[in-house]
């Protein structure tokens, strides 16, 4: 078998999946609200109230994106100035990492304050 075929095999059977389990759960669903309004189930149980929502870590996970791609920026940068002075070869990866975890801590800590001020 080629390697193309295994992988659209695996995709249409991943997709098809995908929707068998959607529409099981939504026919299941649809079956137990039939059963219990037969029965004489109150309309209202279905009907929820609207939840607050939180979007810490809608902003945690933009924060952190945010942060990375600051950090490889700044690892471009600092790699740029250390190879131009003599002090570090140019395959050197630690500019990089030291930026990036410096950058994504920054973020972590920034989304807390952000976080604890949205709260008050």
């Amino acid at each position: 078998m080629h390697e193309g075929t295994a992988f659209a095999l695996f995709f249409t059977s991943l997709v098809a999946g995908t929707v068998g389990l959607i529409y099981y759960t939504i026919h299941t669903r649809h079956k137990e609200k039939i059963m219990l309004i037969e029965k004489g189930a109150d309309a209202k149980l279905f009907q929820t109230e609207p939840k607050k929502r939180n979007y810490f870590f809608t902003i945690l996970i933009g924060t952190v994106f945010i942060c990375i791609s600051l950090g490889i920026v700044l690892g471009f940068l600092v790699q740029d100035s250390l190879y131009s002075g003599g002090m570090i070869n140019r395959g050197n990866p630690m500019p990089y990492f030291v930026c990036v975890f410096l950058m994504v801590g920054i973020g972590f800590v920034s989304t807390f304050f952000l976080n604890k001020k949205l709260n008050q």
